[in-house]
């Protein structure tokens, strides 16, 4: 399994182990066995997340071969499905964290604006 499908499906919350004990997550030091699920099984869970967070995210097989195109947009990757999978999350979710950071600045800036024409306002002669 790739260490971006794992961080990819970390930063989604989708679940990287199974258990065999009730609730499929115990703590720590349960009795219940874990072990790690199948890659195609994480990754299938990641795509179908990734679909749901921005509908411009898609992966199509590439005709006659093992590989599979990811895109989003302009960008594209083309690599094994685990691979196509992990790199189309990882570019959707740093998108999607770009965005807030780029709201958040834009609501502060506005905030910011809306404060100081408030109080010129306030003291400027009538």
């Amino acid at each position: 399994m790739t260490d971006l499908l794992v961080h990819a499906a970390r930063r989604l919350g989708i679940p990287t182990e199974t258990s065999a004990g009730p609730g499929g997550s115990p703590p720590s030091f349960s009795i219940w066995a874990r072990w790690p699920r199948h890659p195609q099984e994480i990754a299938q869970d990641v795509l179908n997340h990734v679909i749901q967070l921005d509908v411009h995210a898609s992966l199509t097989p590439v005709g006659g071969t093992p590989l599979w195109r990811a895109r989003h947009g302009h960008w594209t990757h083309i690599g094994r499905f685990e691979d196509a999978v992990a790199h189309l999350a990882s570019h959707v979710v740093s998108g999607i964290d770009g965005d807030e950071a780029q709201t958040d600045d834009v609501v502060h800036v506005t905030a910011s604006t809306a404060t100081r024409v408030h109080t010129l306002s306030r003291t400027s002669p009538r």
